[in-house]
Formats: C-alpha cells, sequence, structure tokens
C-alpha cells in the first residue's frame, strides 16, 4: 500500500471518529436538556406557608409541614385536568411545584392534607372526595384561583386557608384499664369538598373514626374533622362507643345537633365512663378563636 493511500485511510477514519464523538454528544445534550425540561418548567408555584388560624394557636404565616404531609397542585383548563403535582412531606420540592404552560388563562387549585390513604378525587374540583375509611378526615387547606400565564418565566406565591371545622371531644374521667377502642360516629354536613367555593358539597355524610386508645391515660383528646355547606351548620349527631379488645361496649353517649362553624372548632368535654356522667358533656365552641357561649346538658 503506497504511503499517499495509508495517509488518506487514516485521514479518513479520523474524520469518521470524530463525526461519531460530535453525533454521540448532541445525543446525551438532547437528553439533559429534556430531563431538566422536565424538572423545570416555566411556572414555578410555591405554597411554603399557610395564613391559617391554628386550631390552639394565634393567627401567623406557618410552614406547610407543619400542618400537611401531602400536598397537590393541580392546573385546569375549561373545567379539563392538565396537569396533577402530588407531593409528600419530605420530598425535596415539598411545598413548590414547577411546571411548563403556554400563555393563557388556567384555573389552579393546591390541596394540602395528612390523608393516610393517598390522594383524593381530583378530576372535578367543585368535588373532592378523599377515602377516608375508619380514619375520618384529616386538616385541610387549599388555594383555588385563577393562575394567569404569560409565558415566560414567573413565579407564584400563594397562601393556602383551611377549609375543614373541627369537633374535639376530651374524656377527663379515669379510662378503663380494658379500653381498647373509642369509635366515633358522626352525621351530617359533608364529606366532599367544593374548592370553588370552600364549603362541602351538597350531601350529608355519615362517617366514622375508630381511635385504637390502648395505653392512653385521661385527659383523652379526640378529634373530627368535617367540612360545612355553609358558615354555620351542626352534626345531626354524634355516637362515642368505647369497647375494649374484643368489642364489648364499655360505655356510650350520643350528642345530637352539635353547632359547628366553617374553618374553626368545637369543644366538648366531661366524663364517659363515670356512673351518671356520660350526657355530663359542657361545649365551648369558638368563633375567630374566641368563646361565643357555652352549653350544658
Amino acid at each position: 500500500m503506497t504511503r499517499n493511500r495509508w495517509q488518506f485511510i487514516v485521514g479518513l477514519m479520523t474524520v469518521m471518529a470524530g463525526l461519531c464523538v460530535s453525533s454521540c454528544e448532541k445525543v446525551v445534550l438532547d437528553e439533559e436538556t429534556a430531563q431538566q425540561e422536565t424538572q423545570k418548567g416555566n411556572v414555578t408555584i410555591r405554597a411554603s406557608l399557610f395564613q391559617v388560624v391554628p386550631f390552639s394557636d394565634t393567627r401567623a404565616a406557618r410552614n406547610i409541614t407543619d400542618y400537611a404531609s401531602k400536598l397537590s397542585f393541580v392546573i385546569y383548563k375549561n373545567g379539563e385536568k392538565l396537569i396533577a403535582v402530588n407531593q409528600k412531606r419530605g420530598d425535596v420540592d415539598y411545598g413548590q411545584a414547577s411546571m411548563n404552560l403556554q400563555a393563557g388563562e388556567y384555573q389552579l387549585l393546591i390541596l394540602a392534607h395528612s390523608s393516610p390513604y393517598g390522594t383524593p378525587t381530583l378530576t372535578n374540583p367543585e368535588a373532592i372526595k378523599f377515602t377516608n375509611k375508619d380514619t375520618g378526615y384529616s386538616d385541610t387547606f387549599y388555594y383555588y384561583g385563577t393562575l394567569s400565564v404569560t409565558g415566560g418565566e414567573q413565579t407564584v406565591d400563594l397562601q393556602l386557608q383551611r377549609a375543614t371545622s373541627m369537633l374535639s371531644i376530651t374524656i377527663n374521667d379515669e379510662l378503663p384499664a380494658e379500653l381498647s377502642h373509642i369509635l366515633v360516629q358522626y352525621e351530617g354536613e359533608s364529606g366532599v369538598f367544593d374548592a370553588t367555593t370552600g364549603y362541602g358539597g351538597t350531601v350529608n355524610s355519615k362517617q366514622y373514626v375508630n381511635f385504637n386508645v390502648e395505653g392512653m391515660k385521661a385527659p383523652l383528646t379526640l378529634r373530627i374533622y368535617t367540612f360545612l355547606r355553609d358558615d354555620i351548620g351542626n352534626l345531626k349527631s354524634v355516637n362515642i362507643i368505647a369497647t375494649d379488645a374484643e368489642e364489648a361496649r364499655l360505655a356510650q353517649v350520643e350528642l345530637t345537633n352539635v353547632p359547628m362553624h366553617h374553618q374553626m372548632v368545637t369543644e366538648y368535654s366531661g366524663m364517659l365512663f363515670t356512673p351518671m356522667g356520660g350526657l355530663n358533656f359542657n361545649l365551648t365552641a369558638e368563633t375567630s378563636w374566641e368563646v361565643y357561649g357555652q352549653y350544658t346538658f
């Protein structure tokens, strides 16, 4: 093989190798760019703080992790769900979501809760349904409104408000050693949340929470949550049943027409196991976290 021919072959191989490296590098860069675009969109939504009145504290801005273990960012367009980003406490980006959106008007839902059964049904913001089984509902916070997207990069900071009302039941007398569970069955108000109004849905709910209280001491406080359909409502009935490990009934009391207020707490306290003490519950209900009335029955 002549020297000129050998030099030509070597030169050609060098050029081909260079083309191969260039092509391979381009593929890697494209993959990295696609990955970055997936992780970082042009719109970043942050909900790291709540502006709420805690059920046991004064009004303040609070970190999201103090109140909820799960968070959903949902984008709707013309009534259709387009994007849903679901997070849990401990995630690196918990409290903010980044997504790619074209310029236009969207509806944004942010929902924060601590339900142990995953993400609620978010297809329709007017009918958000939780899977609550025997744990009841958790304290729930939300934001719903219009999101105006410019098409460029933008960051939106939003504050959430409370969606739930709470019934707190405190048992003050000594708890029997054989006590295992306290079942709270309650009826009235709603188990469905309408984020467009901030209130519960139209259907009355029949719910229950089965508290495992084995080994606990008095005073014992039980908390249940519901979504009121108006600023003022009531739970038609609240049945409190104490049982042992074999589900034998140890004590029971029924409360009727329990007054509730939107985003507020109603407190009952009394003696459940003391003879003739089952009906001696005192009610303290708070509005704007000030006592509005006390009742004995």
